[in-house]
């Protein structure tokens, strides 16, 4: 995976109005925006990482994602160990 390569996980059925955009360095959080009729209108990045909850939701729900079944088997572990630090409140990978 590439370094800054994002991967979208929603966090709730369609239409998602969150969702967690995560690398294997960094994670932060989307509010995405739908019309009346339900079409994606926009999105707001965040400028925070997932809550601690967020992130466990992440880690549940990422199977659904296809950005994330896309990934290599080593590349799905770097990014379940993000969250995993995010959700346990460990902020950052320690050498």
């Amino acid at each position: 995976m590439k370094p800054n390569r994002h991967i979208l996980i929603h966090l709730d059925e369609p239409p998602s109005r969150t969702t967690v955009a995560v690398s294997i360095e960094t994670s932060f959080v989307m509010l995405n925006r739908y019309t009346p009729d339900g079409l994606y209108d926009s999105s707001e990045r965040l400028d925070r990482p997932p809550t601690r909850e967020e992130a466990c939701a992440a880690i549940c729900t990422a199977h659904r994602s296809p950005d994330f079944l896309f990934l290599s088997p080593q590349s799905r572990t770097g990014i379940l160990y993000r969250l995993a630090l995010v959700a346990a409140g460990i902020p950052r990978a320690v050498p």
